[in-house]
């Protein structure tokens, strides 16, 4: 009997990392691929993100919050790559992130337009706070709830929609100048 106890619960434990994996991948790999700008970067940091998941859930450590946890984790990974790599951020090409955003369907003049406000707009990120960036890419591009932009930031609900406020602020005080 203990046998199967621990056979169902290896196969809930899979199934339990397998369905945070299938929703969140796609979201985790956009923002760590916004922050490195490198394909195999994004890979190997999206790899120890999910593993590292992986080791929670096997443990039978239950993740309260996925959405919070994995970005949090895919945060510090970002800086541990950047620590490890000892280089300054570069962001790339927006060529690239753009591919990733933007909708094949659209005429090739729509998509000339949108790159063009993407490298202005980027630009204009990367001369902000890094809370602030995080803030309005979590809120404007990701579309999360403002509860977990505060969980993420390790803030009130409050503080977050200040943090997105003053981040809207600056980002609009950068395009005018």
């Amino acid at each position: 009997m203990k046998g199967q106890d621990s056979q169902e619960q290896k196969k809930y434990k899979e199934q339990y990392f397998s369905q945070l994996y299938d929703e969140h991948l796609e979201r985790i790999y956009r923002f760590v691929y916004y922050k490195v700008s490198s394909e195999s970067a994004t890979q190997d940091i999206c790899s120890d993100v999910f593993t590292n998941l992986w080791k929670q859930v096997s443990l039978g450590k239950e993740v309260k919050n996925p959405s919070a946890f994995l970005f949090t984790l895919a945060r510090n990974s970002v800086i541990d790559h950047y620590r490890k790599n000892d280089k300054e951020k570069n962001r790339g090409d927006i060529d690239d992130y753009i591919d990733i955003i933007s909708d094949k369907k659209q005429d090739i003049h729509k998509q000339a337009e949108l790159k063009d406000d993407m490298k202005i707009v980027n630009a204009a990120m990367n001369e902000m706070k890094e809370e602030y960036r995080q803030a309005i890419f979590m809120y404007y591009i990701e579309q999360e709830p403002i509860t977990e932009v505060a969980r993420s930031l390790g803030k009130t609900q409050g503080a977050a929609r200040v943090i997105v406020s003053r981040g809207m602020k600056q980002l609009r005080q950068i395009l005018e100048s």
